[in-house]
């Protein structure tokens, strides 16, 4: 088993992992001879981070070019290599490597003792150079089985969406949830294919089963006992409504247009809506360190909300989060 290869001077490899550190304390890693693989799941009261269903999630599948130069992965499983390792390791290499001209990774040891080792060369401010290694451990380097049944490397099953909306500057959300923190546990987030969207503070009880056509604020207020205690709404309009051809495809029914474009000729001005706990909101929002390009948020009612953060310019470079919306109380 061999893995080795120059990280690219943008250091989309490291920022990967820093986004995915907020979600769990493992980062999953599959390596293959044309992209590599991260996923992350946080599941509440559930001390395996790669189980259980219901849970925060967030994977992304990058190809090699974006990533890294030289790579080579070879391995008796097709070339694929499946690793498991602490965020926070990996996130050492991440700081010693801020100010690199040239950094490179490979994968030594054995079994129980290995690592992914990286050689960070940098230069003073005369010119010479010096080159230090940081060798980060492997929690555990998985068989192709094992991988399996590891749900972290897995996209969640999830209906179709029905509205796509591009998410205003993270650290301004930021802000507006920590406040939201202080009086409340969960937030509706309800978008339209209008340009507008709205949080409300909730205090988790849902008033009917099924969400209603032509919902306002005041019906969504209903919809999740927002008026319960003390309320908070912030409303977004002049927002983007972006179209994810190749989401709307695969959700296809035959007809030429999927849910989004459905909803846009029939019902724009109809908000959709989905309940989540703030903090797992918060998790996603922390991938603001890593400056996305954009976020688009794909709601999908009464079931979960979907993040897109594009890294940069390649639409193949992004991570995705998912976040269920909690059973009926």
């Amino acid at each position: 088993m061999r893995l080795r290869a120059s990280i690219l001077r943008n250091m989309l490899f490291f920022k990967l992992a820093q986004s995915v550190e907020k979600i769990g304390k493992s980062c999953f890693l599959k390596f293959t001879p044309d992209y590599v693989c991260f996923g992350a799941i946080h599941s509440v009261g559930d001390n395996d981070p790669a189980g259980g269903g219901g849970a925060v999630q967030c994977w992304s599948r990058v190809a090699k070019k974006h990533l890294f130069t030289d790579y080579k992965s070879e391995s008796n499983c097709d070339n694929e290599i499946y690793l498991e390792m602490k965020v926070e390791d990996i996130l050492l290499a991440m700081r010693s490597s801020s100010n690199a001209t040239a950094v490179t990774m490979r994968m030594t040891g054995k079994s129980v003792d290995a690592y992914l080792s990286f050689s960070i060369t940098s230069e003073d401010h005369i010119g010479n150079s010096r080159t230090i290694t940081q060798d980060v451990p492997i929690v555990r380097i998985m068989s192709r089985d094992g991988a399996m049944t590891t749900t972290a490397f897995d996209e969640p099953m999830v209906p179709p969406p029905e509205v796509h909306i591009m998410l205003p500057p993270l650290d301004r959300l930021r802000h507006i949830t920590a406040s939201y923190k202080n009086i409340a546990d969960y937030i509706v987030m309800s978008s339209n294919l209008s340009g507008e969207m709205l949080l409300s503070t909730t205090d988790g009880i849902r008033s009917f089963s099924h969400y209603q056509q032509g919902l306002d604020s005041h019906a969504i207020d209903a919809r999740y006992g927002i008026a319960a205690k003390a309320q908070i709404e912030t409303k977004f309009s002049g927002l983007v409504n972006p179209q994810l051809t190749s989401v709307e495809e695969r959700y296809d029914d035959g007809d030429g247009e999927g849910p989004h474009n459905q909803r846009l000729r029939e019902r724009p001005k109809d908000f959709a809506s989905v309940m989540v706990k703030i903090v797992d909101l918060q998790r996603v929002l922390q991938s603001h360190c890593v400056k996305p390009q954009s976020v688009i948020c794909s709601v999908i009612p009464h079931h979960s909300l979907l993040f897109l953060v594009y890294l940069d310019s390649a639409e193949e470079a992004a991570l995705t989060y998912f976040i269920p919306e909690p059973s009926a109380q």
